[in-house]
């Protein structure tokens, strides 16, 4: 079983996660997606909606193979 995608308000997220972003204030949200995550077609479609409520998505690969993305609403 792969373990879950975490999703937190950026506000609430660790700091070395916070720390990531190079968006300036504006961000919403971060999820990161563990190694091995099953992807479909599009990545991961919920993410990179515009409906998942943010105008940009940063996309930081790790190197543990996790990938983190930083939702900002400008």
């Amino acid at each position: 079983m792969t373990a879950p995608i975490l999703v937190y308000r950026f506000q609430d997220a660790p700091e070395e996660l916070r720390r990531l972003s190079t968006n300036g204030g504006d961000e919403d949200w971060i999820a990161v997606v563990p190694p091995g995550f099953p992807l479909d077609e599009f990545g991961i479609g919920w993410i990179e909606s515009p409906r998942f409520g943010c105008y940009r998505r940063q996309k930081i690969e790790r190197p543990d193979g996790s990938t983190v993305y930083i939702g900002c609403h400008a």
